[in-house]
């Protein structure tokens, strides 16, 4: 995985790879924001703080995905405290849920036993956070809420920059993955409306480049989210089944599923496009000779 360490000056920095690492420094404490998907990431970015002259004191994780934490047990071994919402942190703590999450609760296939879904080592122990501010190794930070993607996904504020986890991704990533994976379609466009009013003239997303304006981002990502849904309304011709609405957005974005997690990450967001369908009164779901078929209203 290539990699690339940036420094922004006023003690700010990231290591930007398939998921981008922040690191913030000051007075010779550092605090890292995310941990990549494996120890081999994490400990790239700790030989750079290394270099730096800097002692790592804490991570935060912006939210529960594998490959946003799945260095954080290989850091925890060597004592550095890690920090995030409660329930991001109780998967950073036991990895297993994210893959039960994926399956609907059940042991999961072993498809969705790669580390891409299943960190390899997990937290252990992972101390709460909320929004609000928050002074972590003597760092003044804010923690904004970004929920949507995650359920409880933070932001971590410093200075002018926003290390906003995966609230928004890059034209690039739209494009080879269209349909986005989401947990709350409402909650996520909630929060994309209100991120160009945030007082931060730098965003670092856990994907693609720092941006100074994150304005278009938002409303790229809001115009796929508000198209899915769009789409899942527009497949509920006649009352179907999850999988059968999904296989018709899929058709719509010429998205074949190579694999069944790619299957299973999909539907998780077309059951976040029909949970916002429900709750705005567009469609109901209903039971019919044992299958649950969703229908417009």
């Amino acid at each position: 995985m290539s990699t690339n360490w940036l420094d922004f000056g006023a003690g700010i920095y990231a290591l930007l790879g398939g998921s981008n690492i922040g690191v913030i420094i000051s007075e010779g404490r550092a605090v890292m924001v995310d941990a990549g998907l494996d120890r081999s990431v994490s400990r790239k970015a700790l030989r750079e703080i290394e270099t730096l002259h800097a002692r790592l004191e804490a991570l935060v994780l912006t939210h529960g995905h594998a490959d946003h934490f799945g260095g954080a047990g290989w850091l925890a071994e060597r004592g550095v405290p890690v920090y995030a919402p409660p329930l991001e942190g109780a998967i950073a703590a036991q990895p297993l849920l994210e893959p039960l999450f994926l399956y609907g609760g059940a042991a999961p296939i072993a498809e969705l036993r790669g580390k891409f879904t299943l960190a390899q080592e997990s937290a252990r122990r992972v101390e709460p956070l909320i929004p609000g501010p928050l002074t972590l190794a003597g760092l003044p930070l804010t923690l904004v809420p970004l929920r949507g993607h995650a359920p409880e996904q933070l932001g971590v504020a410093y200075g002018e920059t926003c290390y906003c986890g995966d609230v928004v991704f890059p034209a690039e990533t739209l494009a080879r993955h269209p349909i986005l994976f989401c947990a709350d379609l409402d909650a996520w466009l909630e929060t994309l409306a209100g991120l160009p009013a945030l007082p931060y003239t730098r965003f670092i997303p856990g994907h693609g480049e720092p941006v100074a304006e994150i304005a278009p981002l938002a409303a790229l990502n809001t115009a796929r989210l508000q198209e899915i849904r769009t789409l899942t309304w527009e497949a509920l011709t006649e009352p179907r089944e999850s999988s059968e609405v999904l296989r018709i957005v899929a058709a719509a974005y010429d998205v074949t599923f190579a694999a069944p997690q790619f299957y299973l990450l999909a539907l998780t967001t077309l059951h976040a496009a029909l949970t916002s369908l429900q709750r705005a009164g567009a469609a109901v779901v209903e039971m019919d000779a044992n299958r649950m078929l969703w229908r417009r209203t």
